[in-house]
């Protein structure tokens, strides 16, 4: 029976219709075509159904074309099976990919509120009216919004509502939920790094208009809409 692999390996898609989709590479086989059936769904009418599949090996991550016809691409290089290296280059059709094999060699993003992509995203209630919501800020101002519902996880699981990309930061890292009376509280679930709030570690306080929360390099600001 086929496991599921404890891993932090994933891809970025470059170039293509997808581009600027994340996916991860979580199971021992993970298959990739323009088949709704696959793991990896392309867009991309230039890919096969089934094009390939990424296997997990003694050595590491390994490419296998399923087509053998040479049009599965590594570096630039036409391959029926290649061992996998942080950065290589994939390309299908016409979607172009890159290879991460650890958590450590992702570059630091901005956050996100997208969902971990296949089987364990999380869509938030489209009928949910907000009346509060953080703006994520760095010395530049603020960069991104994200409207409060009734309970948002922050962390760097790719599950939680509000994504962070940074090492510093706890896979499930805080939980912010509303109070019976509309205001609104953050809580930290007991993380190695902390949750400050306006200079201050906090394990739960009620937050109030203007209140800078910062966890790992990330700080966000509280205001009500």
């Amino acid at each position: 029976m086929e496991q599921e692999q404890l891993s932090s390996a994933y891809l970025v898609i470059q170039q293509g219709p997808q581009a600027g989709k994340r996916v991860e590479i979580w199971k021992d086989c993970t298959t990739i075509g323009r088949s709704s059936e696959c793991d990896i769904f392309l867009e991309d009418i230039a890919v096969h159904r089934k094009q390939a599949r990424i296997v997990y090996t003694h050595a590491g991550y390994a490419l296998r074309d399923d087509q053998g016809s040479g049009d599965s691409i590594v570096n630039g290089r036409p391959v029926t099976e290649k061992l996998l290296r942080d950065g290589d280059t994939l390309l299908f059709g016409r979607t172009e990919l890159t290879f991460f094999s650890h958590e450590a060699t992702r570059p630091f993003q901005q956050p996100s509120s997208r969902g971990r992509e296949l089987q364990l995203g999380k869509s938030l209630d489209p009928n949910a009216s907000a009346i509060a919501k953080l703006d994520f800020t760095n010395a530049r101002g603020a960069l991104m919004s994200f409207d409060l519902q009734p309970e948002m996880t922050i962390g760097r699981s790719r599950k939680c509502d509000i994504f962070l990309e940074d090492l510093a930061v706890s896979r499930l890292h805080a939980t912010v939920r509303q109070l019976p009376d509309g205001g609104y509280e953050l809580e930290d679930h007991h993380t190695a790094s902390g949750t400050i709030v306006n200079g201050r570690a906090v394990t739960r306080c009620r937050l109030q208009e203007g209140d800078i929360v910062q966890i790992g390099k990330s700080k966000l600001s509280f205001k009500r809409v």
